[in-house]
């Protein structure tokens, strides 16, 4: 595994995400915060069994894809 330090758009240069991937074939792995390393965000493609997780938090929703239904933001929308 091979890790690249993404700064994101900070000027500074200073990283906020460690992402670790394959050393091989560069395939994304998990993604770690620099500032609450207690997070790792592990990559779902990496799971060969994925119907044991169950994730804790969903991210960019408002920009998913016409095709992905996410009935939680469907709900969470019509109370708006």
């Amino acid at each position: 595994m091979k890790m690249f330090g993404d700064p994101g758009d900070d000027p500074s240069g200073t990283v906020h995400v460690e992402r670790h991937f394959c050393g091989n074939c560069g395939s994304p792995i998990i993604s770690i915060p620099t500032g609450r390393r207690e997070i790792v965000i592990v990559k779902s493609g990496t799971l060969d069994d994925k119907s044991t997780v169950s994730p804790d938090v969903e991210v960019w929703c408002e920009n998913k894809q016409p095709w992905v239904i996410m009935p939680e933001l469907e709900v969470s929308k019509g109370r708006e």
